[in-house]
């Protein structure tokens, strides 16, 4: 029998009732015709999305190292090769997204069907890509190969050369106008309904992310600079309303198609998501830690979408905790107070209605036990990322442009991605407004003016977009290590700030409490291989050079 395409479901979006019909006993069930194309197409999109979902397998515990949240389980940079989450994705990767991504490249070849060709080849560029910006050398010429069992690991920069000429072909089958395009395609396409523009703009978007996030090593990648001047030339990208991403619903039965973020915070048992006090002094322009904030005195309209507070100014705390602000209540990575491990499961600050469709936050308090319904997408190309990435390229490579209106463009294109996520979780919750969107571009732009240099304005940029990106960890730890911007808290000075006084009670201070902390250990530019890879495969080994905490393989991360 030949080899089972995976068609596997980790909740379920839609299930194979292959026991409907009647079985020729002498043709493999499996073997895929005309007719399972909708379906293979389907679980590969679930697949793909699924491997780098937020709030799941190894973004459960990478948004730590971004500093969007912190994580007691990986707390200090400490994600090490045998964590389940490591290999989780890894796992998905490899076993279910890009065989089912490879097979959809070559029944549709065979078929001359180009926009499933291009599909399954903008799916692929999107899945390795990840996986070299996360683990530098990896399988991928010999991966999936029929008899091949331990495949060995390829050049990080040769794989992105061979992803460039993919995700080429893959804008030129949307581009074909003289393909036959047997195979039916609509409902079926999670992301476009078959809409064959749009799919060309994802792959013109994630080409444009291709080739900034190796600019720094851009001699290494064939034709760089004219396969970027063609491009932007034709400036036909995602905008609002276009993004790529994978969208979850409230079903739970007969299976669970919530965010898997959701159900693990609001619906598992210990909650193991804590906002980062970096984070929110960035997004609220405070200075306790972050002594240089560039954000200083502005306060961010997305706060209540991001995050919500379980207890209220004046209430008390479940147990002491490190951090705390008012209604804020967290814990610090790297902390040494022996707090951390107190809980706080109805008075901690919990992620919100944007990144998982959980509560909004009205500033009443209340747990969110019971609240929410899971209603939120994982994102993989965004909308607001495109103008991040054209400032991110004026201000580094002198392309034209105006970076500020740029920086401006994007802003407003992450406030337009919050409000729909919302009202599409929750219709009664109010919008974020233009007053509000106007005063939180007066003061980022003024900061951004007032920067003196490229590189102060470029902090602003990716500062942004971080915040921009909250929960979406894979591209913004790619985005730290290219920039080196948001600057991280890094405990070099051994010291962590709190506004109140570390009791229950709601006690603020006069002056900010300090606690020594633990030190913070160098910052991790690359993944460990997991067990679950090293263990099957010696071609792959966590070797003396990977186990130096800045040691890095990924060939554009020019320190």
């Amino acid at each position: 029998m030949k080899n089972k395409i995976l068609y596997l479901f980790g909740t379920g979006i839609i299930a194979l009732a292959l026991t409907s019909c009647d079985l020729d006993i002498n043709k493999d069930p499996y073997a895929v015709t005309d007719l399972d194309m909708a379906q293979l197409l389907t679980a590969t999109e679930y697949e793909v999305a699924a491997t780098f979902s937020e709030g799941y397998y190894i973004n459960t515990h990478l948004a730590s190292y971004v500093q969007h949240t912190t994580s007691r389980e990986v707390d200090n940079y400490s994600l090490i090769p045998g964590y389940s989450t490591l290999g989780n994705t890894w796992n998905q990767a490899y076993r279910y997204a890009i065989k089912n991504c490879d097979e959809i490249i070559k029944l549709s070849d065979e078929a001359d069907d180009a926009i499933y060709a291009g599909i399954g080849r903008v799916l692929r560029v999107y899945t390795y890509m990840n996986m070299v910006d996360l683990w530098g050398d990896i399988p991928y010429s010999e991966a999936n190969v029929a008899g091949i069992e331990t495949p060995k690991a390829d050049d990080s920069k040769d794989i992105y050369n061979d992803l460039l000429v993919v995700i080429n072909k893959a804008i030129a089958n949307f581009k074909d106008g003289e393909a036959e395009n047997p195979f039916a395609i609509g409902a079926n396409d999670l992301f476009y309904q078959g809409d064959e523009a749009k799919w060309l703009k994802a792959a013109n978007t994630l080409k444009l992310k291709l080739l900034v996030q190796s600019r720094k090593a851009k001699a290494d990648i064939t034709n760089w600079q004219n396969e970027l001047n063609a491009l932007l030339a034709e400036n036909n990208f995602i905008g609002n309303g276009e993004d790529l991403q994978f969208p979850h619903s409230a079903t739970k039965t007969p299976s669970d198609e919530r965010k898997f973020g959701f159900v693990d915070e609001y619906e598992g048992g210990q909650k193991s998501v804590w906002i980062n006090p970096w984070f929110y002094e960035v997004l609220n322009g405070k200075t306790y830690n972050f002594k240089q904030n560039p954000l200083v005195g502005i306060v961010d309209p997305r706060i209540p979408y991001y995050y919500y507070n379980q207890a209220t100014a004046a209430g008390d705390a479940t147990n002491v905790t490190d951090y705390r602000d008012g209604a804020f209540i967290s814990i610090f990575m790297g902390s040494n107070s022996g707090q951390t491990s107190n809980s706080q499961e109805n008075s901690m600050t919990c992620i919100g209605i944007y990144p998982v469709g959980g509560k909004f936050d009205t500033g009443t308090g209340g747990v969110i036990a019971g609240s929410g319904n899971g209603i939120a997408p994982d994102r993989m190309l965004q909308a607001y990322s495109v103008p991040f990435m054209k400032a991110e390229l004026v201000l580094t490579e002198g392309i034209a442009g105006d970076a500020k209106q740029l920086l401006e463009d994007g802003i407003k294109a992450s406030i337009y991605h919050v409000n729909a996520v919302a009202k599409a979780s929750d219709p009664t919750v109010p919008a974020i407004g233009d007053a509000a969107i106007n005063s939180l571009l007066l003061g980022v732009l003024s900061a951004y003016d007032a920067a003196a240099t490229n590189a102060k304005k470029l902090e602003i940029v990716m500062t942004e977009k971080w915040i921009a990106n909250f929960f979406n960890s894979v591209e913004a730890y790619s985005d730290i290590r290219r920039t080196g911007y948001p600057v991280l808290f890094n405990g070099a000075d051994r010291k962590i700030y709190t506004p109140y006084d570390q009791t229950k009670e709601a006690n603020a201070l006069a002056e900010p409490l300090e606690y020594a902390s633990s030190a913070i250990l160098k910052y991790p530019r690359i993944m460990w291989y997991p067990e679950s890879e090293t263990q099957l495969n010696n071609a792959n080994i966590n070797n003396k050079g990977r186990v130096v905490s800045d040691y890095t393989n990924v060939f554009w991360d020019v320190q």
